[in-house]
């Protein structure tokens, strides 16, 4: 790594603290994507100098986890984590430490941290700190627990579904002690909060070494987690990772592949046991349920489908059954709904020429009667597209009344 490849704020904020008589490198994750000549998400930066010290160096700082040692310092509206050195005490419930110390040593700190490729410090005059061996577990492309792994994943639980995608983020292997570890403690994953598994397992389906995933259920972490979903995707075998390999980098399309074989009560369910907001869960639901049916090819039915499930999820119906159903007629919706879409056709009551208040002008009582006549008005707008007019609309409902 060379210093020119670190951008002038992290710069300044090592540079900053050295010249306070701080020691300061950049760490973690940033290090290990630098290494494999990737960008960076985010620069996490680790010291000596405790928080309030590092607050009074910076004019624009937040506190985002004081009581584990962490300051973000703002520069140039961009936010950068500056944590303190630490030791961490015993991980009495598997999800967080019960104590936090501060150091001023930086083995120590490197010591707590989940693998070795995530355990590597750098500073562009000294160079590299990598007490573990990170670099070498990156260029053999191997994922390994620091120090002893089972103590990693007893700490924090969360680092076996880690572990996982990182191997399908990566395409790194996992080491023999590190995965024995990992099947050996795989039932502490119940302890973890399920919006954490939600957000790995989530990124664990958006990443591209797809050959990395069975991981997941061959460890048995999966089935300690939900036993049905472990059961159906091991049924479904390879075919699943085929799929998921020719999705689109989508959450919501990768997730309904995942759930394809549930009933939607089965992945309703599911997704409310992930906690998944409502305009996830009614999304994917809707595509399960609507997944296997044959979708129309004619004008008429495709307008009033398009209007009762929106033409977003319309499209991303097309395109899970091209790839889960080929032999259905998807060719013929999607080439149909291209011309409907190109004449601009209307599909719901916002596109109708005509709106409540316009009828009401003409004597159409508020309330049950007015709704109905709008929803009369837009099914004879579906099979006469050419008729959303507001004068010819105003007499077919003078017409109707």
């Amino acid at each position: 790594m060379l210093s020119n490849t670190l951008p002038e704020d992290v710069l300044y904020i090592l540079k900053t603290l050295n010249q306070d008589g701080h020691q300061a490198y950049i760490v973690g994750g940033c290090v290990r994507d630098t290494i494999l000549h990737t960008t960076p998400k985010d620069w996490d930066i680790t010291t000596s100098a405790n928080p309030e010290q590092t607050k009074k160096l910076f004019p624009r700082t937040f506190d985002t986890g004081i009581q584990h040692g962490t300051v973000t310092v703002v520069l140039n509206h961009t936010n950068y984590e500056v944590t303190t050195y630490r030791i961490e005490g015993a991980y009495e419930d598997y999800r967080r430490p019960s104590s936090v110390a501060f150091t001023k040593n930086l083995t120590e700190d490197l010591l707590r941290r989940d693998f070795t490729m995530n355990a590597i410090a750098y500073h562009p005059q000294e160079g590299y700190q990598d007490p573990f061996q990170g670099r070498e577990d990156i260029q053999r492309r191997t994922i390994r627990g620091v120090g002893t792994p089972a103590l990693r994943f007893q700490e924090d639980a969360l680092r076996m579904l880690r572990c996982v995608r990182f191997a399908a983020q990566l395409g790194f292997f996992v080491e023999e002690e590190t995965y024995n570890a990992l099947c050996e403690n795989k039932e502490l994953i119940r302890k973890i909060s399920v919006e954490r598994i939600h957000d790995e397992m989530e990124k664990l389906w958006l990443c591209a070494h797809y050959e990395k995933m069975p991981l997941l259920w061959e460890s048995g972490l999966l089935t300690q987690f939900d036993p049905l979903l472990a059961t159906r995707i091991t049924e479904r075998g390879t075919n699943l990772l085929e799929q998921l390999r020719q999705a689109p980098k989508d959450a919501i399309l990768r997730w309904t592949i995942v759930l394809q074989d549930y009933s939607v009560q089965e992945a309703r369910v599911f997704l409310r046991k992930l906690k998944f907001d409502n305009d996830g869960l009614k999304r994917i639901c809707l595509l399960v349920e609507y997944l296997k049916q044959e979708l129309p090819t004619e004008g008429y039915p495709l307008r009033m489908l398009a209007g009762k499930l929106g033409i977003e999820a319309l499209q991303q119906l097309l395109i899970l059954q091209e790839l889960l159903q080929p032999t259905s007629s998807y060719a013929k919706t999607a080439e149909c709904l291209a011309k409907i879409l190109a004449d601009r056709d209307c599909l719901s009551l916002k596109q109708l020429a005509v709106d409540g208040q316009m009828l009401m002008e003409i004597g159409v009582p508020k309330g049950k009667a007015l709704g109905q006549l709008l929803a009369t008005l837009l099914d004879f707008v579906h099979q006469n597209p050419q008729w959303n007019d507001k004068q010819l609309l105003l007499d077919k409902a003078k017409e109707l009344m």
